[in-house]
């Protein structure tokens, strides 16, 4: 069995190419992770496709996006849990509470809830690397 793969980014270049490119950088990112879901958990954290999500984003002001990254926190959390891989981090509170404010900071905050998800991936991937071997019975 291998692990799903989780494209690891470092969560600091997340958030720095947000900030420097004003945002731009941020539907890429999401693109990623959409991939990244799908292929570790059968589905995107909507149930629908990135481009039709994207849009509606765009169509409701970015209010969207706040559901969209509450599903995502949910679903990363959900895997762990479902999965046995250890406590599960549920940021999904944080991550409301962070896209509600960006609409007072620029956005700046919402930056700041990229990053915080993209740790949630990286350390799902460590915990599914680590679990992998364990299970095989080749560490002690």
């Amino acid at each position: 069995m291998t692990a799903p793969i989780i494209q690891r980014r470092d969560p600091a270049l997340v958030l720095v190419l947000s900030i420097v490119t004003l945002g731009l950088y941020l539907p890429f990112w999401y693109h990623g992770v959409y991939e990244d879901l799908q292929r570790l958990d059968g589905r995107t954290p909507t149930g629908r496709g990135f481009w039709l999500d994207f849009f509606f984003v765009i169509l409701t002001f970015a209010i969207y996006g706040i559901w969209v990254d509450y599903q995502i926190s949910q679903q990363i959390a959900a895997f762990e849990e479902r999965n046995g891989l250890g406590p599960a981090q549920d940021t999904s509170i944080v991550a409301v509470i962070l896209d509600a404010a960006s609409y007072f900071t620029a956005f700046f905050t919402n930056f700041v809830t990229s990053a915080i998800q993209q740790d949630q991936l990286n350390r799902l991937a460590e915990k599914l690397d680590n679990r992998l071997p364990t299970e095989a019975g080749l560490t002690a």
